[in-house]
Formats: C-alpha cells, sequence, structure tokens
C-alpha cells in the first residue's frame, strides 16, 4: 500500500521558505528540526524566490501579492 503524501497549508509552505531565505537558515537544518522532506522544502523555496522576483507561481501562489494576482483556472 502506498503512503500517503503529507498536505501542508500554503502559509505554512511560505512561513517554512523564510525560514530559509530570510533567516538564513540551512535547508537541511529545517527539514531536521520539522521533520518535512529536503525536496519539498527546497522547492518551496525556490517558488518563494520566483514569487519575490514578481515571477508568476506554477503552481498555488504562497506570498499575498502573488495571491491577489492569480487568475482562477477553469
Amino acid at each position: 500500500m502506498k503512503k500517503a503524501r503529507p498536505f501542508y497549508e500554503t502559509s505554512y509552505k511560505l512561513e517554512v521558505a523564510k525560514m530559509v531565505v530570510a533567516q538564513g537558515l540551512a535547508i537541511s537544518q529545517v527539514c531536521k528540526d520539522l521533520t518535512i522532506g529536503s525536496s519539498a522544502v527546497a522547492r518551496w523555496v525556490k517558488q518563494y524566490r520566483a514569487e519575490m522576483h514578481g515571477q508568476p507561481s506554477i503552481e498555488h501562489p504562497m506570498t499575498p501579492e502573488q495571491q491577489r494576482m492569480r487568475v482562477p483556472r477553469d
């Protein structure tokens, strides 16, 4: 049986990404402290940095600015 993939709220992803970007913590340390997979955190950090530079989000927008700009998909 396949293990269920954990679900994380967008606000949580944003806070974790800020820990790495704004506070300068290592992804490996954040993952260890919060027991989260490194690939997920790396993806969140990449998305956060892209959004901070004004690039549109591929996934669900994390920052409030990107959330306001998002065009709903049908």
